[in-house]
């Protein structure tokens, strides 16, 4: 888990499980999932995010200018059904920008997880 980061800033959440990529897509994936936790008022806590996940999860944050740096996209995309009102509302994608490949969505990811 990293620090909750400063809200003025535009940012976006992961939940991960421990000791595992977190910003690794599976096959078959065009985006990775992520949270605009102030999306909804009141902005939504790292605690009401990882209620809907499995215990031991983590969150990660991201800026969206980390993101858009590494030629991603921060697309609006409603979460699953399973999600709470709230955390659909929150949910977003990171999707590759229009011209990049796959190989090159998958390289833009990992260096999002080493910073």
């Amino acid at each position: 888990m990293t620090e909750e980061p400063d809200r003025s800033f535009a940012v976006v959440a992961r939940v991960a499980t421990p000791d595992r990529p977190a910003f690794q897509l599976r096959r078959g994936e065009v985006g990775l999932s992520v949270f605009d936790l102030s999306a909804v008022e009141p902005a939504i806590s790292e605690d009401e995010l990882l209620e809907s996940f499995r215990v031991g999860s983590i969150v990660l944050y991201r800026t969206v200018a980390q993101v858009a740096a590494v030629g991603l996209v921060v697309a609006d995309t409603e979460g699953a059904e399973t999600l709470s009102d709230r955390l659909r509302d929150a949910h977003r994608e990171l999707v590759p920008s229009p011209a990049m490949t796959r190989n090159q969505f998958k390289a833009a990811l990992k260096f999002l997880e080493q910073q």
